[in-house]
Order: C-alpha cells, then structure tokens, then sequence
C-alpha cells in the first residue's frame, strides 16, 4: 500500500485519480470532441447507437448525476471509530466522485465516493458490491491496493492507495507519443497485473490508458474494476456489452449471440500499445458507430509519419486479430521479438515531463532488465491463485438502510474473502490397465449389496476419465497434424456414427441428471455418482456403482426382482423416461442400425457450461451439445467426428479430412468449426489438468 504518510493533503493534478472516467449507464452518445484520444463514455448493455442528444439535454442529465454526489463532511466518521479528513476534489466520474483523505496516522488515500441516492434498484448495488468484492481480493504490485470501504448516511467509501503521478493516459497527453523502451517497460507491468487477475478468473473488462495509474515510484497500477466480471470457469463466457468503445473487442459488440472471455482484455493491450507509440488508438473516431465498424472490420493502419518498429508492428497486428482465438497468450506476448530491445531498468518521475535517453542501454543489460522486470511483476514464478468467488452473502446487507454488507465493510481487509478451491481430489498414479478402462466390471452375483460412492476418496474412475480425455486430445492434434499434410486419411471401414445423447434432463438440484439414448436405452447419472441404465426391449436393467478401485463395477437385476435399497432409483429412472418420451426430441433422425456399438454404453460424467454441454460416455466418445444448438461427437480416440445439425441430421468423417477440407462434406455453411474444435481442445485439456 502506497500511502503518503504525514504530508499535508495537496492537489495532485489528477482529474480522474483512480477514478472510473465518465460512467454512464444510457446508451452511447458520439464523442465531441476529436482531441481526445479515448472516449470518455463507457458501454453498459448498449446494443445501438443513439443519435446525438442536444447539448442542453445532455448538460441537464451531467448536473443532475452529479447532484446525487455530495460532497462528504470534512470529517467522515466511520462506525467502527477510525475517522478520515477528507482533502481536495481529485475527480469524478458518472456517478462517484474521487476524494483525497487523510487518517489519524496522516496517511493519505484516494476515496471514491458514490451516493447512496444514485443506488436505486437491486441490480445497481450489486454491481458496486461486486465491484468492491473483486478489487479487495486483488493483491498484486501492478493492481492498485484496496485500502477499505465503509458507508455514512449519505455516501459509500472506497478507500484505494493514492497514485500521485497520475495516469499512462496523462502522460501521453503531455508527451504526445512514448519511446519503445518505455513501453516495453510498462507493458510488461500491465501484463503481469492483467495474468494474476485472469489466474483468478477476473477479467477487467475496461483495460485502457486512463485506468492505469502511477505510483510514487512510477511503477504502473491497474484500477476501477467497475467492470470487472469473475468466470464461473475458464471456458465460461460473458455476453453483457460494455467497455470503452475505442478499446471494445469485436467479440464483445456481438456478445448477444458469441460471447467473451479473457481475450478482450488482451485486445485492449494492442490497443494501448498502438496508442502509446502512435498518440492515438487505432479506431479512432468522432463518431462511436463508426468506431465500432472499424474496430468489426479490421480497419487500422500505420501512419508513415510515425516511427514505429516492424516488432511493434507485428505484434500489435497479432494482439489485434479479429477471431480471438488467433490472438497471443499473455505469455506468448512477452516472446515476440519487440521485447528484446533496448530495456531500461527503472522508469522516473522525469518520463513525466521529458523524453528519457536509453541508447547506453546495451544487448545484455536489456535482458537482466526485461528478466528483473518480469520477475517483478510475478511472471517468473507461478502466480496461481485460488479464483474469486462472489457469494451470496457479498452482496446482501444485513441492514435494511446499509449498502455493504458485513463482509465487505468496515475495516474487514485482512479477511480475506472465501475462495473457490478445488474440490476434486487429484487422482493417485495408477498402472495402465486394461479392461477397466472405459468399460464397467459387471459383477455375477445380483445379490450383491447396494453401495454409494464416496466423494471425498479419490477414484480409479478419476484417472481413467483423465486418461481418455488425454488420448481424445492426443487424436485430435495428430488428426490436425494429418490436415497439415494435405494427405488424404482413407479408411478401411464404414464409419458408424457413435452412440450419441439423444435426451436429457438436468433434474441434479434434487436427483441428478436423466438421459436417453440414441439407441433408446435411458440411464440417470445419480448425484452419488451411480447410474442406472434401463436397456431398451429388455426386462432388466443395470446398476453401475463408481467405484473406489475398479472405476465402475456393474449388477445386472431383473424388473420383477428389484432390490428394496434401488426401488426408488427405478421409479425416477421410470418417470424421466415418459417425461424424456412426450417432450423432447431425438438428437438425430438418422437410422439407429447405423449405430456402431453392439453393447450397452452409459454416460460416466457430464460438465455444463455457458457455452456447451460436455458428455463422456463408457465407450470413449465424448459429446459436446452447443449453444447454438450444433453438436459434434469425437470418438475412437480422438480420430472421428460426428457433426449433428440444428434439423437434427449427422453425419460422421474422419477428423484429418474435416480439417484438412474445412468443413463436412454436406454441410454447405458456416458451422464455426475452429470455434467449436478450440472449446472442445480447451475442454480437454481442463480435465487433463484437474
């Protein structure tokens, strides 16, 4: 924490200190002036562009926002004692207004107030409180430090660590342009900011010049995670269109149907880097619907006046690519070539005002200084964290007339929030067996006693799905590597489409998760881990337990002869199969015959997302149901691939020829085959990693 300790309060010359610039929460209006380099209005679930307002209008909507801002007393007394003297006006923005104050010790701390009146639905406070949540699990030495936030009569206070040398958007207005070596050198300290957020499954959502502020040092802070989102899980999306509209990524102003992740924030990094070394952003415009037309198509350049490297060039090109998917890691950012360039060790408070000389800075002291200042951001070491998690009680007050909750405020900072741990136990090593995998050990003696699971041991079934998932993954490179050859795969046999999904039902907030068939058996995956499979045209069904050390053993039972302790499993497997039977359709029309297993096939483990329900089955294939209601099935190992359409018709290739042909041989449009074939990679590799 950068605190000032026993000076006098003192104007800093910041308007927008830690501050969230101009928030709003209307539709976006053009921008007036051509001087600024960023839009000073924010997004907030604007779909459309609103033409101009008049300007009396406008000015009538500011002052009214800012009369909801009162100023605090000169004493701000807290309920728990610790009293503030409140300093100079430092700024403001939509709605908050950003104060200097002082404690009894004399250390000095930025404020960002926000009127209580200002808070008027549900949905307004929990987004302050979601906001106050997120920044105080944050603890980073380029993330501006929340200090504490606490709530009077009339305003809630957001006590931050005071950054006295303003902001990277400051700088450049005084310095017009920055050198290279300059930006090398706070780029990499936003970088490892911007890592140990996304490693908490934080994305900021807002990254831009002017949220990015100088401590004493002139060591660089991110702020004002207004913002910010948390992900439930890495492949998770969000799909709310806000921001910046010079910094807004494509995939944001499509959020309705394609959704976003952490990638915009790495687009907003192109684009502060493009803005330091040229003086504006790239997309720049009066107008925001043209800036947004620019920023769909692509549409940057390079001014010839500008002397910019061909590094820079090619990595703000790649940081700006259109399909996220085809934009560089975080880490793959640090490995470009325009990182090896000249590198100071230390940034000082002269950079404010005039333009620092680095040509004594040779080859090798470039390196030592680029490897300390990674090290200092903490992106030499691992930086995982456990994510943040927004509980319920965050965001509710105990208090009818209270805006913060106990755990937020007061004085609550050295209790750190609850965190999202792993639950699932990592499976212990385990010796390559063979029938076990993939299959159920099917047990002779039906008089065998029921059993459940027990979750908190670790489970042979854990390794085994570990591993099909590793070699589903290991087919789909090689398949891809064979694309790369333009070598058609031919096949010796037909090709049968797998045992597919084809009905479902979530029902596990009380029993667990139903299903049928493609081959119209219909099975339950209980909460405790059992299933239980109904097998179409038989008069017995099976009872599959997961199991501590064979993965899944399995008990055969006749209808007339079912055990006491399973009657209940039966009468919900028997009501989800006519519920299953009137009200949902088959995943596909395509004839049963064709199916290519000969026994019975059980779903082992299901995962929901935002963007796709994933389905592993007994047989090895594994199942993504999309968002867009286009499916896909990779099965034996990795090398096929089944393509279910919205009209419910399949078709099942080769992968290596899918790729290598862009598509499936009868489909005639745009499935977003990359799209769904990166989830699907990502997935996989989540459940190799667990």
């Amino acid at each position: 924490m950068a605190a000032v300790r026993g000076q006098p309060l003192q104007a800093l010359g910041a308007r927008e200190l830690n501050a969230r610039s101009r928030i709003t929460n209307q539709q976006i209006t053009p921008l007036k002036s051509t001087r600024k380099l960023e839009s000073e209005v924010e997004v907030v679930k604007a779909e459309k562009v609103v033409p101009d307002q008049p300007k009396d209008k406008a000015k009538k909507k500011k002052e009214k926002l800012s009369a909801l801002c009162k100023t605090p007393p000169s004493l701000i007394r807290t309920r728990t004692g610790k009293d503030y003297k409140r300093g100079l006006f430092l700024g403001e923005g939509g709605f908050a207004r950003c104060f200097q104050i002082r404690d009894d010790s004399g250390e000095v701390y930025a404020a960002k107030t926000v009127a209580k009146a200002s808070i008027k639905s549900d949905k307004t406070k929990t987004k302050l409180l979601s906001e106050i949540k997120i920044h105080k699990s944050m603890s980073h030495s380029n993330i501006v430090q929340f200090v504490d936030c606490f709530e009077d009569d009339v305003n809630v206070y957001i006590l931050l660590e005071i950054c006295p040398n303003q902001s990277l958007m400051d700088l450049l207005k005084k310095r017009k342009v920055l050198t290279e070596p300059e930006v090398r050198y706070f780029m990499t300290q936003v970088i490892g900011g911007i890592r140990y957020m996304h490693t908490r499954r934080v994305i900021h959502r807002d990254l831009k010049l002017g949220n990015i502020f100088f401590d004493p040092e002139m060591n660089l802070k991110i702020g004002d995670f207004g913002l910010a989102a948390v992900l439930h899980a890495d492949k998770d999306r969000k799909y709310t269109i806000c921001g910046t509209p010079n910094y807004i990524a494509p995939e944001v102003l499509t959020g309705k149907t394609t959704g976003h992740s952490y990638e915009v924030d790495i687009w907003s990094i192109g684009v502060m880097l493009y803005a330091l070394l040229v003086g504006k952003p790239p997309f720049q415009s009066k107008d925001v619907s043209l800036i947004y037309e620019r920023i769909k198509t692509n549409d940057f350049h390079f001014p010839a006046d500008k002397p910019i490297s061909n590094e820079a060039k090619i990595l703000i090109q790649d940081i700006l690519s259109t399909n996220p998917l085809k934009r560089p890691t975080l880490d793959e950012i640090l490995e470009y070539d325009f990182f090896k360039g000249p590198f100071p060790e230390k940034i000082t408070v002269e950079t404010l005002v005039s333009v620092p000389d680095f040509s004594h800075l040779d080859r090798h002291q470039s390196q030592i200084n680029f490897m300390n200042a990674r090290r200092n951001a903490g992106l030499i070491q691992s930086s995982q964290k456990n994510p943040v998690e927004i509980l319920r009680s965050d965001l509710e007050s105990e208090k009818p007339k209270t805006i913060l909750p106990q755990s937020l405020s007061p004085g609550n900072t050295k209790s750190k929030y609850k965190e999202v741990t792993d639950m699932a136990v990592r499976p212990r090593k385990i010796e390559e067996s063979s029938s076990k995998l993939g299959k159920a050990r099917r047990l002779d003696d039906d008089r065998k006693t029921y059993r459940t699971s027990i979750d908190a041991i670790p489970r042979f079934s854990d390794t085994v799905l570990q591993k099909e998932c590793e070699g589903t993954l290991t087919g789909i490179l090689a398949a891809e590597r064979q694309a790369r050859s333009r070598v058609p795969n031919r096949y010796s046999t037909i090709l049968k489409t797998p045992t597919l999904i084809s009905k479902w039902v979530d029902y596990s907030n009380k029993h667990g998760f139903s299903y049928q068939l493609s081959s119209e058996d219909i099975g339950v995956l209980f909460n405790d881990g059992n299933t239980l499979l109904r097998v179409n045209h038989s008069n017995s069904f099976w009872y599959i337990m997961n199991d501590l050390t064979d993965g899944w053993v399995a008990q055969e039972y006749k209808m007339g002869f079912i055990p006491h302790e399973l009657s209940r499993q039966v009468e919900i497997a028997d009501f989800f199969a006519k519920y299953m039977k009137t009200n949902l359709c088959k995943v596909s029309n395509d004839d049963d015959s064709l199916i290519e297993e000969t026994e019975e096939i059980f779903l082992r483990r299901y995962t929901r997302s935002d963007l796709y329900v994933m389905f592993e089955l007994s047989n090895g294939s594994i199942q993504f149901n999309f968002r867009d209601h286009h499916k896909m099935c990779v099965s034996q190992a990795g090398s096929v691939i089944t393509y279910i359409s919205p009209d419910r018709t399949s078709e099942t290739c080769l992968l290596s020829n899918v790729l290598r042909d862009g598509s499936f041989p009868s489909v005639a449009y745009d499935i977003g085959l990359d799209e769904k074939l990166a989830l699907i990679k990502e997935a996989l590799k989540g459940k190799v990693n667990a």
